[in-house]
């Protein structure tokens, strides 16, 4: 396991204050953050390249912050890859087996492997600057990888790539730690790439760890209204606590006029009678009422008439701008195409939504 508990650090006016993170043996970790969140500095740090104010860096049992970078036991892999331009692809990747504790590794076997698995051995001899883009990837994560690091840390290594590539290299990142099973930790601001890469995703903004969790949990679950903006969310509205608690353990919450029951489970903590509060609402959650059709007794107490005030297409799903009757809100509804067709929908169109009550999230405002 590795752990930083309590880092302080800072750079200038920007400050990273007793911060702690987690990262297990043989997960894939992502720490998620804006650009300046200080996502670089922290890395920075579990390597060595930066020294900290305050604080201590474990892996295992073992402090390393005092120690140099060559003896953390730590690979890195930063943003523009830092290959060596006048070694070859083989002596870049063996460059790192000498300063390995491990004997094992010397014997060439698992150099071998590592290099089959890159898809890389047609490279061997040639230099980076005759390397494409994707090449010079593989070679840089097989260099990192070679001598079977306590560590692997990874800054943004996707930022510059087009979407083919970076594709490519997003799944030979989940192959590599199928096959391995090194510890990781992967930093970027890239929303699709932290859910697509991350076991556990670390959110960071503005110095500060705002949520840590399996990334269903951060994505669908936001803890404060700060990761949820930062992450994108669609429906995020104020309400104010009216009730908690009784015998069937919810949370009421006044919306739009309407009381709007929700299991207790379903906040990010627990609130109080008259406390103000953000409801979150996935956009896939919402369902469009067909005319005529019966209507679910779970979706009767939260159904809502209003108009269509625009329609966009996606690509993949559509997304349905829709306004309540007599209130100045707009709801996001997300529709798979077929469904979408299916509905027959058109701007301008009343209609009516209904929505569970477990698809609601309560957020603090605080």
């Amino acid at each position: 396991m590795i752990e930083v508990r309590g880092l302080n650090l800072s750079l200038g006016n920007f400050r990273i204050q007793n911060l702690n993170l987690t990262v297990r043996e043989g997960t894939f970790n992502v720490l998620l953050g804006p650009t300046g969140a200080g996502k670089t500095l922290i890395l920075e740090s579990i390597v060595g390249l930066r020294k900290i104010q305050g604080g201590q860096i474990l892996i295992g049992e073992e402090e390393v912050q005092h120690l140099p970078p060559e003896k953390r036991g730590i690979s890195y892999v930063p943003q523009d890859l830092a290959l060596f331009p006048h070694l070859s692809v083989e002596k870049n990747l063996a460059f790192g087996l000498r300063s390995s504790p491990n004997d094992l590794l010397k014997d060439g076997s698992y150099l071998a492997r590592l290099v089959e698995t890159l898809k890389i051995e047609h490279l061997l001899q040639r230099r980076p600057h005759g390397l494409s883009g994707g090449e010079k990837q593989r070679v840089a994560l097989g260099r990192a990888l070679a001598p079977s690091p306590r560590l692997l840390l990874l800054d943004e290594p996707l930022a510059a790539l087009d979407p083919a590539l970076k594709d490519e290299i997003q799944q030979l990142l989940i192959s590599l730690h199928r096959s391995l099973g090194f510890t990781a930790l992967h930093v970027t601001h890239d929303l699709d790439e932290a859910y697509l890469l991350g076991g556990r995703i670390n959110v960071l903004i503005g110095g500060r760890l705002e949520q840590s969790g399996q990334r269903e949990e951060v994505f669908l679950h936001p803890r404060t209204l700060e990761v949820a903006r930062f992450l994108g969310l669609r429906n995020l509205f104020p309400g104010r606590v009216l009730k908690t608690g009784g015998a069937e353990d919810s949370t009421t919450v006044s919306l739009w006029g309407r009381k709007i029951v929700i299991p207790s489970s379903h906040s990010a903590k627990s609130v109080s009678p008259g406390e103000e509060v953000i409801l979150y609402l996935r956009p896939e959650e919402v369902m469009i009422l067909r005319p005529g059709k019966p209507v679910k007794e779970a979706l009767r107490g939260n159904i809502f008439a209003g108009e269509i005030e625009r329609i966009l297409d996606r690509g993949t799903h559509r997304w349905v701008l829709f306004r309540p009757s007599g209130l100045d809100v707009h709801l996001e509804v997300s529709l798979p195409n077929y469904v979408f067709r299916n509905l027959g929908l058109q701007e301008g169109q009343e209609i009516q939504v209904a929505m569970r009550r477990e698809s609601f999230w309560v957020i603090p405002k605080k």
